[in-house]
């Protein structure tokens, strides 16, 4: 039975990683990215997924999944109270920020994440993140974008510098290694607080 209840819940994350690149992921793809979050640590990031987003994949929970992936509706129970709640206000809803384009193949110094901002004023993106579908993460510190600007977040160091440091619309995180997968990835950028403002999936992610 055990063995049977992995397949099923295998299934439901290998279904969502064969998805086609979309703004909005489907409510099958929301809730295997809210399984894959409250696995590592037995919760759900706070605020990280919107109101529909949790309620959508609520929807989605058969009983195997109920059972495998013990304790997940009642985190997203708990996620959508701290939405009614207003604890989410200003992290998620109205983020005028987006993801588009990434560049995912080749070395640290050639793979990259573009955003753009589509708000009616500059944002200091200081303590903004990107984060891949296995959690690995890329900081910003502090760096203005003007509205409607764009800025390209390269994951390796600019040549001659040891560490993060921008020089026109190109933000070099100084990472030693490259962080998005050459056959596909689900890239996420997550504000100051952790909510999710944007995602953008290329080719098939890691399952």
């Amino acid at each position: 039975m055990k063995f049977s209840l992995r397949l099923a819940c295998a299934a439901l994350l290998v279904a969502a990683a064969a998805l086609a690149p979309t703004a909005a992921a489907s409510p099958t793809a929301d809730l295997s990215a809210i399984i894959r979050d409250h696995g590592s640590d037995e919760k759900v990031t706070p605020c990280r997924f919107t109101k529909n987003q949790l309620a959508s994949a609520r929807t989605q929970i058969s009983g195997d999944i109920d059972t495998y992936a013990k304790g997940i509706r009642p985190a997203i129970n708990r996620e959508l109270k701290r939405w009614r709640d207003g604890q989410c206000k200003g992290k998620r809803d109205g983020a005028k920020l987006r993801i588009t384009k990434v560049r995912g193949a080749g070395p640290a110094g050639e793979e990259y994440v573009t955003i753009r901002n589509l708000a009616g004023k500059t944002v200091n993106l200081r303590n903004y993140a990107l984060r891949d579908s296995t959690d690995h993460v890329v900081r910003l510190r502090s760096t203005k974008l003007k509205r409607g600007a764009r800025l390209k977040v390269v994951t390796g160091c600019r040549s001659g510098h040891r560490k993060a440091v921008r020089r026109g619309s190109t933000y070099h995180a100084c990472r030693s290694i490259e962080v998005w997968d050459d056959a596909g990835d689900l890239v996420e950028l997550l504000g100051p607080g952790g909510g999710l403002l944007s995602r953008k999936q290329y080719g098939t992610p890691p399952a």
